[in-house]
């Protein structure tokens, strides 16, 4: 083989060596530099998640608390509007049967068959509902909305403060 042409090869052989070990130590900081990068960048983001977790269990604990204040409050007023309706209302009949059937969605008998009475009193007939009956059921739906009010305005209030932004892993 020739001198020059055994140099060249030489030359070329350790060229290719010398261009593969410095091309491999490049890339292999470039992909130290890139997993480095991914791993502050992964623990920025669970940094951030852990705190935002905290932020809205703290947010949802203190709206539970007002919730539970608030329905404790409405529990009270209701139990002191049901004592007070025995001094405001009189114990008349105020709906007669038919009206009770109604609301109490029972179906209608026949009553043809059975003779005309004169009106019962109150203590006779069990399907009236006296003005204390129909007192004690507007105090107790006015207690179910209050307390159906109170629960969907608190899920509404964690909704709307949570945050929106949206977070840039980069």
């Amino acid at each position: 083989m020739n001198p020059l042409m055994t140099a060249t090869l030489v030359g070329f052989m350790l060229g290719a060596n010398c261009g593969w070990f410095f091309t491999d130590l490049y890339f292999n900081a470039e992909l130290a530099d890139i997993k480095t990068e991914q791993a502050e960048s992964l623990a920025a983001a669970e940094q951030l998640f852990r705190q935002r977790y905290l932020e809205e269990i703290n947010r949802g604990e203190a709206l539970s608390a007002q919730l539970s204040a608030t329905e404790t409050q409405l529990q009270t007023r209701t139990e002191e509007v049901q004592r007070a309706i025995s001094k405001v209302t009189t114990g008349k009949r105020c709906l007669d049967s038919a009206a009770v059937r109604l609301l109490n969605r029972t179906p209608a008998r026949d009553d043809s068959a059975l003779p005309e009475t004169a009106c019962p009193s109150v203590t006779e007939s069990g399907a009236i509902a006296t003005d204390t009956d129909v007192a004690g059921w507007i105090g107790g739906a006015q207690y179910h909305y209050d307390t159906c009010r109170a629960r969907l305005n608190t899920l509404i209030d964690f909704e709307t403060g949570r945050p929106n932004e949206r977070v840039n892993y980069k």
